[in-house]
């Protein structure tokens, strides 16, 4: 399959050539995600999530079951993708950032730089992600704060971490850049820009291209720190593939700025029940449950441009 060629920006935990290959957002999902490939083809990058504005309790218990999870999928080959939430957890729009910048919750960002020292994996750290969204409440002045101070932290303890910001795209209306950059830390303190990609139509609008070509402006690779096909699926086979993952993969093959891609293989409707959102309607997105996609997906992640681990 024809892609360009990657550009190479030199930041941290960036692969030179390739996208590194990623998948989550729990480990059974991960797993029977990973079941559909070969042993040399399997997803180098776990994702997860975790709230620091919460109880310390919360945090401690994320950190020893990721250990467990890392564990059982193998640590060879493999790094992480992790969501650092700054609401506590809520979904009404209240961001806490100002808490975290101001050092009240450093006890929880310990905790997670414990946790990261002693999995001792490489990790992308998705700083307050999808930073615009109003279901997060984050203000500029107040984020770029808490990101600087979460970022002084993960580096004073020298981890093998690299800092991503990370913006919702069309989720959050695809905002021009001038309305992003407010949020903006500064290239000082950002390693990669990420962005969030779940309707079929941002993988082919000018606002996504030009958030990548501005990334390869501040001389940052891009992320694909969350995608799936909301609202289409996998059932319906062949219309499923055209409708989301061809525009989906040939957004990766022609951007070059692009180095990594995390997929949700969620059934949706499940998870909703589980977590209580309104997620009813994204359908059910595990590849594995339908076998056009699966031998779609299969073949292009045979690709040279692709990068995995072997089990």
């Amino acid at each position: 399959m024809n892609f360009i060629e990657r550009k190479y920006f030199g930041a941290k935990l960036e692969p030179v050539n390739t996208v590194l290959h990623g998948a989550g957002q729990d480990l059974a999902s991960f797993m029977r995600y990973a079941g559909v490939f070969p042993r040399d083809q399997q997803p180098a990058v776990y994702m997860t999530y975790i709230g620091v504005a919460g109880d310390s309790a919360r945090v401690m218990e994320w950190g020893e079951r990721l250990q467990r999870e890392c564990e059982a999928i193998g640590k060879h080959g493999l790094s992480l993708q992790i969501g650092l939430n700054m609401t506590g957890g809520n979904d009404q729009g209240i961001g806490t950032e100002d808490v975290v910048a101001r050092g009240e919750k450093d006890d929880n960002l310990a905790l997670v730089c414990d946790s990261l020292e002693r999995i001792a994996l490489p990790a992308y750290v998705r700083i307050g992600y999808e930073f615009e969204g109003n279901w997060n409440g984050y203000q500029p002045q107040s984020y770029r704060e808490a990101f600087v101070h979460v970022t002084k932290m993960m580096r004073q303890r020298q981890l093998n971490a690299a800092t991503v910001w990370c913006s919702a795209g069309a989720s959050a209306g695809a905002l021009s850049l001038g309305d992003l950059m407010p949020y903006y830390p500064g290239d000082e303190w950002v390693d990669w820009w990420g962005i969030d990609t779940f309707d079929a139509a941002e993988m082919t609008s000018r606002a996504t291209r030009h958030f990548c070509e501005a990334a390869g402006e501040h001389g940052k690779p891009v992320m694909i720190g969350e995608a799936t096909p909301r609202g289409i699926g996998v059932l319906g086979g062949r219309a499923s593939w055209e409708a989301w993952f061809a525009p989906f993969f040939a957004l990766i093959r022609q951007q070059p700025e692009i180095k990594l891609f995390s997929y949700i293989n969620w059934d949706w409707a499940h998870w909703s029940d589980v977590l209580g959102f309104e997620w009813h309607d994204w359908e059910d997105c595990r590849i594995e449950q339908n076998a056009v996609v699966e031998g779609n997906y299969l073949a292009e992640m045979g690709s040279d441009l692709y990068e995995h681990r072997a089990a």
